[in-house]
């Protein structure tokens, strides 16, 4: 049988509104290359606000090019959602409506390391990791180092966004 690969996503909750399209457009770019040249069929979002809705959209809209790729949520908490606006909220179960599964990593409600927990289960569940980080000092960027540490290959867009 041959193994089947997996990505994970990484990134910010607040973006630049400004760059929005610019991070799509590189993140669909990359996605399809992981999909086409390594073998990739599962993508890994942590179904937060910002980069991790951003990139399960895009998994969603590339299912119609790909439908056997797969889009699985890894949820820190039963609450995750309770503070967003209504309209994030009404978008969080939209997305999740069209996802392939989703598993709740602590049980529970909201607790002071359930979502670097979330973060590192994703890590430890896959082979590549996409990311969007400016600020080193994170969870994203504590995220991306757990990751380098594991040995797995991390693609920072935001390194490829600020060179230009």
């Amino acid at each position: 049988m041959e193994k089947e690969f997996s990505c994970f996503f990484t990134g910010h909750r607040k973006m630049p509104q400004a760059r929005i399209n610019e991070v799509k457009t590189i993140l669909k770019i990359k996605i399809k290359n992981l999909i086409e040249d390594k073998g990739v069929e599962n993508f890994i979002a942590g179904g937060a606000l910002g980069f991790d809705t951003i990139a399960a959209e895009t998994v969603i809209e590339l299912k119609e090019e790909y439908p056997h790729i797969k889009l699985y949520l890894y949820l820190p908490c039963y609450d995750q959602s309770k503070l967003w606006r209504a309209e994030d909220r009404f978008k969080w179960r939209m997305m999740m409506s069209k996802v392939d599964g989703y598993k709740y990593i602590t049980e529970g409600t909201y607790t002071d390391d359930c979502m670097q927990k979330r973060n590192y289960k994703m890590v430890d569940d896959a082979d590549y990791g996409l990311a969007y980080c400016v600020i080193g000092k994170s969870g994203t960027g504590m995220t991306i180092s757990y990751a380098e540490q594991g040995g797995k290959i991390i693609d920072n867009i935001a390194d490829e966004i600020y060179m230009n």
